[in-house]
């Protein structure tokens, strides 16, 4: 362990998963006796706090705090990521209407999608840049880490070592034409299309993404970017989250300042209890469904797959999302609007999920066998790695047959050896302790860049 006890700042988008991932990482370091700091939005204020971490709110004009998170989830049917514009954004830009991976392509180029999110992304560091700067001056951050698309020039140009860490699949940090493009869901072993997609990807995400981080570079003093990809990896150290089994490491070699964790994975302090009026008999197979917090909100869908689902003779724990209210579980389900997700998953027998980073590695850690049903970005991406690496199956989340998504829940339950597959996967997992090992990588990383 390091001798000097490191301050380091975490900045994240405003999306429940990469501040989770965050939250998981920073515990890590905090058991090392390094000073943890949040730079964020008053709507995640209280979040961090409950964790033990300092909080510096970024958009309040006053010290008067804000414990808007705090707020939200007192009530346990309500959901932190209600009143997030980036969540809205999300939902009104198409991402949710079950078009291919091809065609969602479309949706990222900022000429054609008047809704594309990133302008609320770029709005967002725009406006808080200058406390940004302000606070770093202050307080003097050993490193900043950095979970987002968009990187505040004054992290990614100034004097600060900076990491950047990615809650995603980790495709787009191998940028690797021996590997399918990013966001397409196309299988490793087969190139078919991986020329036509990669081509669009050059002309819609990737410039779309370039032109608002050269908006604020231009704005902040930042030179202009040329990169083709969609967000700007550290020179310093840049972090990923995926585990060995599902990893791209067979395929490309990834330089030593880059560092692998096998999951994000929080740790809650919270016990989690099913309700009295839930009947799970020992012999009851029970699944837990979450399409996340951005694709339950499609609740047509979602009711949809609840409709099918409810036809099973199996019990269900389902992540009803922020339009809770307007979701309807029959007998043999129970939800909320918000779960302790990696309080549930040891209950569980398998996931049905939409493939989301921190769902699908939490669901890998406790050796859960998964379904998935991806909608957008790298849910594409990890539906197939879960299918090519034997972990489990994936199926299109909105052309589905009701049979075809029973018999494969059905084929999951019964794969002997699947389960056992995710089980020691989980065990070897348990034993690896990835998130201390990084630390003492990134430890070492800075002492190199110090000297």
């Amino acid at each position: 362990m390091i001798d000097k006890r490191l301050k380091i700042f975490f900045n994240s988008v405003d999306a429940v998963g990469h501040i989770n991932a965050c939250i998981g990482m920073a515990q890590a370091f905090a058991k090392r006796g390094h000073q943890i700091y949040f730079l964020n939005n008053s709507n995640f204020s209280g979040l961090f706090e409950k964790f033990g971490f300092n909080e510096i709110i970024l958009d309040l004009k006053s010290d008067s705090k804000d414990k808007s998170f705090e707020k939200k989830v007192i009530d346990e049917d309500n959901h932190p990521v209600k009143d997030v514009s980036i969540n809205d954004n999300f939902a009104e830009c198409g991402l949710l209407s079950g078009k291919s991976s091809y065609d969602q392509l479309d949706l990222f180029d900022r000429h054609k999608n008047e809704r594309f999110f990133c302008e609320t992304m770029y709005n967002d560091i725009r406006n808080v840049h200058e406390k940004m700067v302000e606070v770093i001056e202050k307080e003097k951050p050993d490193l900043i880490i950095v979970d987002h698309p968009l990187v505040a020039p004054c992290i990614a140009y100034g004097k600060i070592p900076w990491a950047f860490s990615w809650s995603g699949n980790p495709l787009p940090v191998y940028r690797s034409e021996k590997l399918p493009p990013f966001t397409s869901g196309y299988p490793t072993y087969d190139k078919t299309g991986w020329a036509k997609f990669r081509e669009k990807y050059v002309q819609t995400i990737a410039p779309s993404f370039q032109y608002y981080q050269n908006l604020l570079n231009k704005e902040f003093g930042g030179p202009t970017i040329t990169y083709q990809d969609f967000f700007m990896l550290s020179p310093h150290m840049n972090i990923y989250g995926y585990p060995e089994e599902l990893d791209y490491a067979d395929i490309v070699t990834l330089p030593e300042h880059f560092i692998r964790v096998d999951a994000f994975c929080r740790e809650l302090p919270e016990l989690f209890k099913l309700p009295d009026e839930f009947k799970v008999q020992p012999t009851d197979k029970l699944i837990y469904l979450s399409m996340g917090s951005i694709g339950s909100s499609n609740v047509q869908l979602l009711q949809k797959i609840i409709g099918t689902l409810s036809n099973t003779p199996f019990k269900y724990i389902v992540s009803k999302g922020q339009h809770h209210e307007k979701i309807n579980l029959p007998a043999n389900m129970w939800g909320r609007a918000y779960l302790p997700q990696t309080r549930i998953l040891p209950l569980v027998d398998m996931v049905i999920t939409h493939g989301g980073n921190n769902t699908v590695t939490e669901a890998f850690s406790f050796g859960k066998p998964m379904l998935v049903m991806p909608l957008f970005v790298d849910q594409f991406d990890n539906a197939q790695r879960i299918q090519e690496k034997g972990f489990g199956y994936r199926i299109d989340s909105h052309r589905y047959d009701d049979d075809e998504l029973i018999k494969m829940i059905h084929m999951i339950l019964n794969d002997k050896k699947m389960i056992e597959k995710c089980r020691q996967a989980a065990e070897r997992l348990r034993k690896s302790d990835s998130k201390q090992k990084a630390c003492e990588k990134i430890e070492l990383l800075l002492q190199k860049i110090s000297q």
